[in-house]
């Protein structure tokens, strides 16, 4: 695999440049905005009627007639697939939104000196300096830092920031956060149990102030009543708000100041996901409380919890530029899922598949684009920083063309020779048919600069995948018949699946493939026509790679496809390591 041997060394560039988080608009610093990728987990067919709308609104101001008939469109299509999709299938969405740092506030619920818990004041303890970050970048661009540790505002009674917060001191009672609308019907993802998953420390109160390592300026303010807080804000014309600190299954979530009460009051609230913890199994080798995962894995069920209930999330990166935050105890293997595709779900089962996997125990996170065909914002994905941290990189990705930096950054996760897992189209994950401009999304004939252009990749499927894309054969009622290639019976990734099963794909036309390193394990096959490979491994550079055609979103339905997806994972993260040791 041919690839410039500077890559590694661009993509630290490219990663800065590509999450830039502060964006200004104009001359005077005072004016940036903060750029921040939203993370939810919403109905797949409400996100597609949503981008159905948008395409409405931009057809009916549109000038051109042939544009606007063409989102017209795929406004149709998407209305006419959410139409078909179940309420209760949730996709990942990353989208981006720009705040104004003045009306944006930072709330650190309860990270206090000491925990009654040794675990979670260790933990505290190794998040505290990352935080301090954060808040320093924060502050020093006008954003609001509120100090929150509860029960402990007697320690603080002389401080300025202190002071501050008193005069919007209101005779109100300051009550928990139940449960919203939104959460109405939804199961809780974890019981921390009566001993608050830590069944090694006796309970009570050990905390006295916040901890020391989280600098606290005059120009902050210290509370732990909502009333204060929301008071503070008002005056303040503060619309967004950021909360971390902990613990998410209880403070984070519940406290007057916390994700619901906010949200209740209108204002915009995130989740500062990479910057939190819980209190469940707090013994992290002895998984005990439901649903029995480790601790880690705990944290992300909560998060997804508060995702796709309670508010939408963003990571440390928008302020620093760097990774996001991970505990050194969370040693667990990372599966980054980049999608962008709007014919095959993939936003959805990647997402439910995800899910699955961090019931076993591996880290899944998301990198996504909008699932549409026409329309500004296709060409895009976004919080690929999660690259850095990936042990897997799986593509599900559709014709999308993106800013060079995004693309370099791609790029030398494939350089590094960490494994690759393609889907369905990415065979044509990054040939948009066309040049697209940096501006507009649109496809357009091949005369402006490179320099104008966004990055394209058509190489990808034989550079990487061994591919040798043609587009497919027709679409048969009768799907396409798979079976394993006589000889690789016992391969450890087809252990469990069937000889033989049916897929609704259509089939893809791949032969013959343009590498003499890969091991084909599946074929499908269509009357009248060769038999195709369908599923292979191949190496690129250091690297293993295994590509499948099969994806169709009913394929997930399927135990043999499912089967095959669990062990695929496992056989790439095992070869991973090999790499890497």
């Amino acid at each position: 695999m041919k690839i410039a041997p500077f890559l590694g060394k661009l993509f630290t560039a490219a990663f800065l440049v590509a999450v830039t988080p502060f964006v200004a608009t104009a001359a005077n610093d005072s004016k940036a905005t903060l750029r921040v990728t939203l993370q939810d987990r919403v109905p797949f067919s409400t996100q597609l009627k949503e981008e159905a709308v948008k395409l409405k609104t931009l057809a009916d101001s549109s000038t051109n007639k042939k544009a606007a008939a063409a989102l017209r469109r795929e406004a149709k299509r998407l209305e006419a697939d959410a139409a078909k999709i179940e309420d209760s299938a949730i996709s990942v969405r990353n989208r981006v939104e720009q705040w104004v740092p003045s009306e944006t506030a930072i709330v650190i619920c309860d990270m206090w000196n000491k925990h009654w818990c040794k675990h979670a004041t260790a933990r505290v303890g190794e998040l505290a300096p990352a935080l301090n970050e954060v808040i320093t970048i924060a502050r020093e661009k006008g954003i609001s830092i509120v100090h929150a540790p509860s029960e402990t505002l007697g320690f603080y009674k002389d401080h300025p920031a202190r002071k501050k917060a008193e005069k919007y001191q209101v005779r109100a009672r300051d009550r928990w956060a139940h449960q919203l609308p939104t959460e109405r019907g939804a199961k809780w993802p974890v019981d921390a149990g009566r001993n608050g998953g830590c069944p090694e420390c006796k309970q009570g109160r050990a905390w006295s102030r916040q901890i020391d390592t989280i600098t606290i300026k005059d120009e902050d303010i210290v509370s732990d009543n909502g009333h204060e807080i929301r008071g503070y804000f008002k005056e303040k014309g503060i619309k967004n708000v950021i909360l971390t600190g902990v613990h998410t299954n209880m403070c984070v979530i519940g406290r007057p100041f916390g994700l619901r009460a906010m949200k209740s009051s209108g204002f915009n609230v995130v989740l500062l996901r990479d910057m939190t913890d819980l209190m469940y199994n707090n013994v992290i080798s002895k998984p005990i409380e439901s649903p029995k995962v480790t601790h880690f894995s705990g944290l992300d069920l909560m998060v997804e919890y508060i995702e796709t209930y309670v508010t939408p999330s963003i990571v440390s990166s928008d302020f620093t530029g760097k990774k996001q935050f991970r505990f050194k105890e969370d040693v667990r293997p990372r599966v980054a899922f980049l999608t962008a595709e709007s014919e095959y779900r993939a936003s959805q089962r990647l997402h439910e598949f995800g899910h699955e996997l961090t019931l076993k125990e591996i880290r899944a996170d998301y990198a996504t684009g909008n699932p549409i065909m026409e329309g500004p914002g296709r060409h895009n994905l976004e919080n690929l920083q999660i690259l850095e941290d990936a042990n897997l990189a799986v593509f599900f990705i559709r014709r999308r063309a993106l800013e060079p930096e995004k693309m370099a950054q791609i790029k030398s996760y494939i350089a590094s020779g960490r494994p690759v897992l393609g889907i369905r189209t990415a065979s044509h994950a990054f040939d948009a048919k066309g040049n697209v401009p940096r501006s507009g999304g649109g496809i357009v004939a091949a005369k402006e600069k490179t320099s104008n252009l966004l990055a394209q990749w058509p190489e990808f499927d034989k550079t990487v995948l061994g591919g040798n894309y043609k587009g497919h054969y027709g679409h048969l009622k009768t799907g396409t018949d798979v079976y394993i290639v006589p000889g690789q019976e016992k391969h450890p990734i087809l252990e469990g699946v069937d000889p033989a099963f049916n897929s609704p794909n259509w089939l893809y036309k791949n032969t013959p493939l343009r590498t003499k390193k890969a091991t084909v394990l599946l074929k499908g096959k269509n009357p009248g026509v060769p038999d195709e490979p369908v599923f292979w491994i191949n190496e690129a550079g250091k690297g293993k790679v295994i590509y499948t055609s099969l994806g169709h979103w009913d394929d997930w339905k399927i135990d043999s496809f499912k089967k095959l997806m669990f062990n695929t994972v496992n056989y790439l993260l095992k070869e991973g390591a090999k790499t890497k040791n």
